[in-house]
C-alpha cells in the first residue's frame, strides 16, 4: 500500500516527478510512493490500479510545472477541461475526498494558478498551501515537503539523521589528520578555513568543516555558480552545505560517513569549487 500519491504531467513536470519520487521514497521506503511510470506492473489494468493506488493514498502531491494549465491535446483543446483526463480526475477525486490531504507542489518557476483558470472540480485546488521545489534548493525545499507529509499521517516510516546525505561510494575514505589537513590548507586551500559547529540533529555531535565564501557581481550570478558546480558534486557523490545570501554563496564541506569529518574528498571538491570559481565571468573576488 502507498501511501504518498504523485499526480503529475508527463509533458509538464516528468523528470521533476521521479526526482521527487526518489527522494519521497529514500525518506519513507521503497513501497511508500506511488507513481504511474514505475508502479504499475506489466499486465495490470492500468485505469483501475491508477484509481486503487489513489483510493489508498493519504496524501496527494499534485505537481505543477510552468505548462500545467496550458497543457492541450492535439486539436488545441486544454487538457484539464477535458472530463475523461487523468490528471483532472486525480485532483477532483482527492479533493472531493473526506480525509485526503493534497498539496500542490510548483515547479520551473510555476505558480499557483487562480481558481477562476481551472475547472469547477479543481477550483478548491489554489487554496491548499502550496510548495515550491526549485532546483537550485530541491533538497532544501524537499525537507518541508516531507515535514508536511510526515505531519499528515502519509507514513510512520520516516527514515532520519544521515539518511538525508547521499549514498557515498564504498570506499570509506580516512579523516586527514592535523598534519595532512595543515599542508593542505596551506598548499591548496588558501581561501579556506576550518570551521567546527554542533551537528544539528544530535547537538552532542560537532561537526567539522572547510568553510569558504564566494562573491559575485550579482545575485543571478551567485544562483548561476551553484547551478554550474552542482553536476560535478553529483558524479563525485560528494555535496556541500551551502548556502545564498544575497551576492555571496558560503561553502561548508565535510565527509558525513566518517562522523562528518574533513577527508581528501573534500579537498578534492574545494579544488574543483576554486577553479571553477576562478573561471566563472560572474565572481567578484576582489570586493
Amino acid at each position: 500500500m502507498s501511501d504518498i500519491f504523485i499526480s503529475y504531467r508527463h509533458s509538464d513536470s516528468s523528470a521533476r516527478a521521479g526526482r521527487l519520487q526518489a527522494a519521497l521514497r529514500q525518506a519513507f521506503g521503497e513501497h511508500s510512493v506511488f507513481m504511474d511510470t514505475s508502479s504499475i506492473l506489466p499486465g495490470e489494468v492500468w485505469p483501475k490500479r491508477l484509481q486503487a493506488a489513489l483510493d489508498q493514498a493519504k496524501v496527494v502531491l499534485v505537481v505543477i510545472g510552468d505548462q500545467w494549465i496550458r497543457a492541450a491535446n492535439e486539436w488545441g483543446e486544454r487538457l484539464l477541461d477535458q472530463e475523461d483526463d487523468w490528471v483532472r480526475r486525480e485532483i477532483a477525486t482527492a479533493l472531493g475526498a473526506a480525509g485526503k490531504e493534497v498539496i500542490p507542489l510548483l515547479v520551473c518557476g510555476a505558480r499557483m494558478p487562480p481558481a477562476a483558470r481551472l475547472p469547477a472540480a479543481l477550483r478548491e485546488l489554489p487554496e491548499r498551501q502550496a510548495v515550491e521545489l526549485r532546483d537550485e534548493f530541491f533538497e532544501h525545499d524537499l525537507k518541508m515537503v516531507v515535514t508536511q507529509v510526515k505531519a499528515k499521517g502519509a507514513s510512520d516510516r520516516l527514515v532520519t539523521g544521515d539518511s538525508w546525505y547521499p549514498h557515498p561510494p564504498p570506499d570509506v575514505p580516512d579523516a586527514l589528520g592535523e598534519e595532512k589537513l595543515a599542508v593542505a590548507m596551506e598548499a591548496v586551500l588558501r581561501h579556506w578555513e576550518v570551521v567546527e559547529s554542533p551537528l544539528p540533529q544530535d547537538l552532542a555531535r560537532t561537526r567539522v568543516e572547510l568553510y569558504r565564501e564566494y562573491r559575485f557581481k550579482t545575485f543571478r550570478g551567485a544562483v548561476a555558480f551553484m547551478s554550474e558546480v552542482a553536476p560535478g558534486c553529483d558524479i563525485a557523490i560528494h555535496h556541500p552545505r551551502w548556502e545564498n545570501v544575497w551576492r555571496t554563496v558560503r561553502v561548508f564541506l565535510t565527509t558525513w560517513d566518517i562522523g562528518h569529518r574533513i577527508s581528501d574528498r573534500d579537498v578534492q571538491l574545494a579544488k574543483y569549487f576554486d577553479k571553477a570559481y576562478e573561471e566563472f565571468p560572474g565572481a567578484d573576488p576582489g570586493e
